[in-house]
């Protein structure tokens, strides 16, 4: 058993790795581990017995050591907090969730149903009315999601599964944006996420919160499941990615003859690179699926053929410096409250600093009864070269590091949906915590005073001071 924390102390916890916690056999939290029975890039999924009831579940375990990066576990506490809050009979119910230290997993139903994916390698082109049965059934999963503020922002036929009914569940949600609960991805990492043949042009420059980006996905899994190939390939360069912000692909009808117009014209409208010229709801999209009669015919319905040369350049003029549509905010508006960073150094055991600061946040939030507070620790020494062990690897030491800011922030007993905690890594912790607090628009910074002061004048600064010279709002310090 490895301690993270050497000494003796409330913060001190023991970590076990998570490849030793879940082996088959063994027993975590009431469920008995079962055979692995999938291995995802960020998560593997391991069947288990839930003991109260002997139903068969499923546990995702997000992967942790050598190799895999801490968006792994980014991914797995916004799947976590996102299906925690979710109730949709279009996706798994979730039944129970882990600690992060002592078990990181998810409980969730096991679903029936193979990937809509396999569906379309085994078949190439799906018949149009299987298209269509699929696509009605997987618009209202969508519309379910967004009724509850949720964006999945990673829909593609892996994520989709099918029953023999052709009913439709969606999977995954790692990457999604719950808009009553922080946004981890959005937070930490300033970039697009997503999967390259399925992800809108406005995820790519980092837009987050707008649902229409699903409507976009649904369209590329619509022109997929039709054609039997993808409407922008599969780019793997962000010039490749930022191609579908001014080019059109080629329209279905030309590569399948029996394509009603009505059809193409909903297809190409989801791909439209600006989200203002999608539909705007996934409840419009399904009706107008059920009733072709209302699909309103464009230009886009009668296109037999991709642009030429000319029509593609002038289209790239069109867009040069791509700016996103305006959002469209869901039903419950979700005002932004004001944001506290605290900026905590978790490798130190300063006890006396660490009850201070928890002090002072708790009086600052009596000040913001509706404020939010992220919590942020920057990991400046990750290993170079990473062993065989989790706690020798980067992930291993994120993770702990995380269990302890959450560790600290307990006493502050503030509800999920307005605090997260962040561990980043850089070699100036400073310019760090000032471009965190500037991204996410922070009302002020709460840091504790540098406990080394040089004892003579050197060009030289310490976290605190430089925080405090440059950050974009106010610092309230705190000192011992």
């Amino acid at each position: 058993m490895f301690s993270f924390f050497q000494s003796d102390s409330p913060y001190s916890i023991d970590i076990e790795s998570v490849e030793e916690i879940f082996q088959i056999g063994k027993t975590v939290d009431g469920f008995l581990i079962g055979k692995e029975v999938y291995q995802g890039g960020m998560a593997i999924l391991k069947e288990a017995i839930e003991e109260s009831t002997q139903h068969t579940v499923l546990l995702k375990i997000p992967k942790v050591g050598r190799d895999h990066p801490i968006e792994n576990l980014i991914c797995f506490e916004t799947e976590l907090t996102v299906m925690r809050g979710l109730d949709s009979p279009y996706s798994p119910r979730f039944i129970k969730g882990g600690h992060m230290a002592i078990n990181p997993y998810i409980a969730m139903e096991k679903v029936a149903g193979i990937s809509l994916e396999s569906m379309i390698q085994k078949n190439k082109q799906l018949p149009i009315d299987q298209v269509l049965t699929i696509a009605i059934n997987l618009a209202r999963a969508i519309q379910s999601l967004h009724s509850q503020e949720v964006i999945h922002l990673d829909l593609k036929p892996d994520n989709v599964l099918i029953d023999d009914k052709l009913e439709t569940r969606i999977i995954d949600f790692g990457l999604a944006h719950h808009a009553r609960f922080p946004d981890l991805l959005a937070e930490e990492m300033r970039k697009g996420i997503g999967s390259a043949p399925y992800i809108s042009p406005e995820q790519i420059v980092g837009v987050r919160d707008d649902l229409r980006s699903d409507l976009f996905s649904f369209g590329v899994i619509l022109y997929e499941m039709l054609t039997g190939t993808l409407p922008f390939d599969n780019p793997q360069t962000l010039n490749g990615l930022k191609k579908r912000f001014w080019s059109q692909p080629t329209p279905p009808r030309a590569l399948r003859t029996d394509t009603p117009p009505w059809l193409q014209e909903i297809i190409l409208r989801c791909l439209e690179p600006f989200a203002k010229d999608r539909f705007q709801s996934a409840t419009h999209l399904r009706q107008l699926l059920r009733e072709p009669d209302g699909v309103k015919l464009t230009e886009r319905a009668h296109r037999q053929t991709a642009l030429s040369f000319w029509e593609s350049f002038c289209r790239w003029v069109k867009v040069a410096g791509y700016e996103p549509s305006s959002i469209l905010r869901s039903t419950i508006i979700y005002e932004q409250a004001p944001l506290m960073v605290i900026a905590i150094d978790t490798a130190t055991e300063n006890l006396a600093m660490f009850e201070r600061m928890q002090r002072a946040a708790l009086n600052i939030m009596r000040v913001f009864p509706e404020g939010r507070i992220s919590c942020i620790h920057i990991l400046g020494n990750t290993p170079t070269f990473e062993g065989s062990r989790e706690i020798d690897s980067t992930s291993g030491l994120y993770r702990g590091h995380l269990v302890r800011l959450k560790d600290w922030a307990k006493p502050l007993q503030m509800p999920a949906e307005r605090i997260s905690c962040h561990v980043l890594e850089s070699m100036d912790p400073a310019s760090k915590i000032i471009e965190f607090a500037a991204d996410n628009e922070a009302s002020v910074i709460l840091i504790g005073a540098s406990q080394e002061i040089p004892n003579r004048v050197i060009p030289w600064r310490s976290v605190m001071t430089k925080v405090v010279e440059e950050a974009p709002c106010s610092v309230h310090v705190v000192r011992i």
